[in-house]
């Protein structure tokens, strides 16, 4: 075995395949991606899998034979490895089958893969936090427009995807509630935007050791990131139904990522059915 096909076998059991994996036979019909483990570890693939076939677009048939089948090669090679983990056949429909968390987490995920893509995590002072917690349309639609105000206002526009989550510490100097999320902002307007929505959402924020009000930095793992950000889905959507007396989703994506993240998953459908 070549030394990156070994890299991608290790890469299965650090995504949560393990020992679990189904390596010894391919399954005849696809399972759903019902966990970020599971999801995350596909989706990863099939984002290779779609860099590997640019590559080969790049690469001149007559000239770079041996380049041509080491990328065809470990094509090949991914398709086996992911089909073993997660069988054959497309997987299951995304309006009937994939929650609401799932759907939250294919959003996340393919956002942060984007070019320009931040992560930001933002914890509100009292005010906004309340205000947010009684708006009619619920809380996430409330900051969205906030947030999606600012950053027009800054001659942004981009895709945004959030979760609202409470902290759990017990203190009251700052709201439990606060925002991890993802948008689309150029490297040299990181400083302007954090302070623009520290304005807008976290102005009363009084910062403890170096949990600043407003966060933005490069995603470190697309996977890693759109996990931890629904990690608390049922829990708070739960808080939320409870204090309000309202189906409340604690999640907030724009309609045209919605719509990106439901093509993504098709697309990786399609792959494993080929």
């Amino acid at each position: 075995m070549s030394n990156d096909n070994h890299c991608l076998t290790t890469e299965v059991y650090q995504l949560g395949a393990g020992v679990n994996a189904n390596t010894g036979h391919s399954q005849k019909t696809g399972k759903l991606l019902s966990t970020p483990g599971r999801a995350g570890l596909v989706a990863g693939f099939h984002l290779r899998h779609t860099k590997l076939v640019a590559a080969t677009s790049d690469l001149n048939s007559e000239h770079d034979h041996q380049q041509l089948e080491a990328v065809r090669n470990t094509d090949v090679f991914i398709r086996e490895l992911v089909k073993s983990y997660q069988g054959t056949g497309v997987l299951r429909d995304w309006a009937k089958f994939v929650s609401p968390e799932m759907k939250q987490y294919f959003r996340l995920h393919l956002l942060c893969t984007k070019p320009d893509a931040k992560t930001t995590t933002i914890r509100l002072d009292h005010d906004s936090a309340e205000a947010a917690l009684a708006a009619p349309r619920g809380p996430a639609n409330y900051l969205a427009e906030i947030i999606k105000r600012t950053l027009v206002k800054l001659g942004i526009h981009t895709d945004v995807a959030f979760n609202l989550e409470f902290n759990h510490s017990g203190g009251t100097e700052n709201h439990p509630l606060h925002i991890h999320g993802a948008f689309c902002i150029p490297d040299d307007r990181v400083d302007d935007v954090s302070e623009a929505l520290r304005t807008a959402l976290a102005l009363g924020y009084r910062q403890r050791y170096t949990n600043l009000a407003v966060h933005i930095e490069k995603p470190r793992s697309a996977h890693w990131w759109a996990a931890y950000c629904i990690k608390e889905y049922l829990i708070t959507a739960c808080s939320l139904n409870g204090s309000r007396k309202l189906k409340n989703r604690p999640s907030y994506a724009t309609q045209k990522l919605t719509q990106g993240a439901k093509g993504f998953y098709e697309d990786i459908s399609a792959w494993l059915n080929s």
